[in-house]
């Protein structure tokens, strides 16, 4: 059976969405009796992999696996009407279907109408949908009607991220993800921190190191140089693997602020690693409607604060500061809860989806 497999955000960035496509590709390629090609820039990290150029992409495909709503223009170009037609995997990574739903008035800017265009043209010819979340499940189901297959597939970690019993420090907590204020509001955490130090007599103290980079690095730098607080932040810039499941094993909790999240990774890459999270009503995910769970149970795994609200971040950020019992009982919740979030799971019901598609060929 000959398969590709696309992530055209792979091309910019790697990380994510681009990272879960390449371990994917490899899962994939160690399978007997699959011929499989990527559509991915990953020489970078694996000079091995050679991706196939978009004006090849219609070269006899069983099974195509879309893991961007970028891929949708290359597909409709290069593979729709040239020749037999594959069956079509679209895995929502990035959350675009439940985002537009979910965006109000933000449905008239022109990405916004540019990803709707992209998604109605998917529901032409797209086979089987794979949803991250419970939520985007039920969006799904209404968007695409009776001929696309709706699967669930929650994100799962990487198995190099478990807890390996290290000491936790109090060096602050650990914030992962793009410096980028769209989604990830990193401003609202940096006020915050300003806000905990103040109610929480933390001066002199570190609060929080940021990993991770993204455009908007320069204006989080000016905004902590504003407030004060280069003694109480740190940026840490990119970090490997390796050193960030150090990282996860010797913080003493997460944080996040993100207005949206499809179903985080690092979410469950932290708690696989035994940390606890401090999330907002609006990135809580709902993984399960019955009974109905979310990414973090409030007092459970972690905490959660109402989105945008300040005061109740800080709070919650010095309680957790403070608390070194409330973090060793949610670090232990927390390192069971992610045993529901399984890798080998996950790539069996990719197995799953492909082979009962490739049954009604």
């Amino acid at each position: 059976m000959k398969i590709l497999v696309m992530e055209s955000g792979s091309f910019k960035t790697f990380g994510g969405a681009a990272k879960a496509t390449y371990d994917m590709y490899r899962y994939l390629k160690r399978q007997k009796g699959y011929n499989v090609e990527v559509f991915a820039d990953y020489s970078r990290i694996d000079p091995d992999v050679k991706s196939v150029a978009a004006e090849k992409l219609g070269g006899g495909y069983d099974i195509v696996m879309i893991n961007s709503i970028r891929d949708v223009p290359f597909i409709s170009k290069y593979i729709i009407g040239k020749g037999r037609q594959p069956k079509f995997i679209y895995t929502d990574r990035g959350n675009v279907l439940l985002n537009f739903s979910n965006s109000g008035i933000k449905k008239l800017l022109p990405k916004m109408l540019l990803r709707q265009h992209f998604m109605h043209e998917m529901r032409k010819w797209l086979d089987c949908y794979v949803a991250i979340s419970a939520e985007q499940c039920e969006n799904a189901r209404m968007f695409f009607g009776k001929r696309t297959r709706i699967e669930y597939v929650p994100i799962a970690p990487n198995k190099v991220f478990k807890n390996t019993g290290e000491r936790r420090s109090m060096e602050g907590a650990i914030y992962v993800g793009r410096l980028d204020e769209r989604q990830k509001k990193v401003s609202f955490l940096i006020r915050g921190m300003e806000r905990a130090r103040k109610l929480g007599g933390l001066d002199g103290k570190r609060l929080i190191s940021i990993i991770g980079t993204g455009p908007h690095e320069e204006r989080y730098r000016k905004l902590v140089s504003d407030f004060a607080l280069e003694g109480n932040v740190r940026f840490e810039g990119y970090v490997d693997e390796e050193r960030l499941v150090r990282i996860y094993n010797t913080a003493p909790f997460f944080v996040s602020a993100s207005e949206w999240e499809g179903m985080s990774r690092t979410f469950v890459e932290a708690m696989a690693c035994g940390l606890p999270l401090l999330v907002n009503t609006k990135n809580d995910t709902v993984v399960s409607y019955r009974p109905r769970r979310h990414i973090v149970k409030d007092g459970y795994n972690g905490l959660v604060y109402e989105y945008g609200n300040l005061e109740d971040f800080a709070r919650k950020f010095i309680r957790l500061y403070k608390d070194s019992d409330l973090r060793k009982r949610l670090s232990k919740n927390a390192l069971s809860y992610s045993k529901d979030f399984d890798a080998d799971r996950n790539m069996e019901s990719y197995m799953r989806i492909i082979n009962g598609l490739r049954s009604k060929r």
